[in-house]
């Protein structure tokens, strides 16, 4: 039976109905299962060898959230009329998204500071992306103030407002996703000054390549999910409403994202070491597991020799009893 609030909420892509939306939406329910298993299998691995990455877990809340998100449509489309899953499935739909976008910049950052260990670290360039990240809280709740109110409001200018707060969000949240691009490419094509700051398995420009194509699949969804709520729907259905562009632009590009994270081993590519502050503080991880292989040699040389080496007189030897500065 529908109900009076049907007729005035906008929902992208139109309701979701059990003849076109409970396939698609059950597959992608199975795919981000998946992907959560494989990334708690990954931060489970990890943890016990002692390499601790949290990215993973951010990975897994992101997947997390998708399965609910699809849980809560297809709870929907077989209650159409229940406003409570329709304000909790719309609302899940705009802000799971949002993790994956904190991820792909503080990647972008860590490749910033890696190339430009000074210039990255400027407490300019920290404090402003600081204040970007503290407003997505700020905006994911004024989204989902916005969109709880006009399921329930019936006054003209209330829905106005509730539509630019919808649209103002939607468009910080684009520039969010499409920060990395500016900020890699900057940090490749700019003139180094000093020697890099490596940190992670594999060379940097990997590490871009990853950052670069997650975002521009991030920022390619989130620019179809801005000039949908621009764009006025007084006219025949055009083509951007088709149920097609939902699940492309939203799940489809996010699995291939998740899937590429996973491939790549991002767990590997941009770990940096635990309490990494300041130029050159990625490195010291380098020192360190110098200084255990070095120290493993001379275990096994003692071993075979029945005495200890004198490591003193070596560069090596040095290095083995030189503390990692923290």
């Amino acid at each position: 039976m529908s109900q009076p609030w049907m007729e005035r909420v906008r929902v992208a892509q139109g309701f979701p109905k059990p003849s076109t939306d409970a396939a698609p939406t059950a597959v992608f329910l199975a795919l981000f299962s998946v992907a959560a298993l494989t990334n708690i299998f990954i931060f489970l691995r990890n943890n016990r060898r002692g390499h601790k990455f949290l990215f993973n877990g951010f990975c897994i809340g992101f997947c997390m959230a998708r399965v609910v998100t699809t849980s809560l449509r297809l709870g929907w489309m077989y209650n159409l009329d229940n406003r409570g899953l329709a304000i909790a499935a719309t609302i899940f739909v705009a802000a799971g998204v949002l993790i994956l976008f904190i991820i792909n910049l503080l990647f972008a950052q860590r490749i910033l500071r890696g190339l430009h260990p000074h210039l990255g670290w400027h407490k300019a360039i920290s404090r402003t992306l600081l204040v970007l990240y503290l407003l997505i809280p700020l905006l994911l709740v004024m989204v989902v103030t916005a969109s709880t109110q006009s399921f329930f409001t019936t006054h003209p200018a209330t829905a106005k407002a509730d539509l630019n707060m919808q649209r103002g969000a939607s468009t910080y949240f684009m520039f969010f996703a499409f920060l990395p691009i500016p900020i890699v490419t900057f940090a490749l094509v700019y003139p180094k000054r000093n020697d890099p700051d490596h940190f992670g398995q594999g060379h940097f420009w990997l590490k871009s390549a990853v950052v670069l194509t997650a975002s521009v699949l991030l920022t390619l969804g989130a620019a179809f999910r801005t000039s949908t709520i621009f764009i006025s729907n007084n006219t025949s259905p055009p083509w951007y409403n088709a149920k097609w562009c939902f699940y492309f632009f939203n799940f489809t590009l996010e699995i291939i994202v998740i899937v590429l994270y996973v491939a790549v081993r991002i767990d590997l590519l941009f770990h940096i070491p635990n309490g990494s502050k300041g130029p050159y503080s990625y490195s010291r991880e380098e020192a360190a597991e110098q200084e255990v292989e070095i120290k493993s040699l001379q275990r096994r040389s003692t071993d075979r020799t029945g005495h200890g080496t004198d490591t003193s007189r070596s560069p090596m030897g040095a290095l083995a009893t030189e503390d990692v500065e923290v």
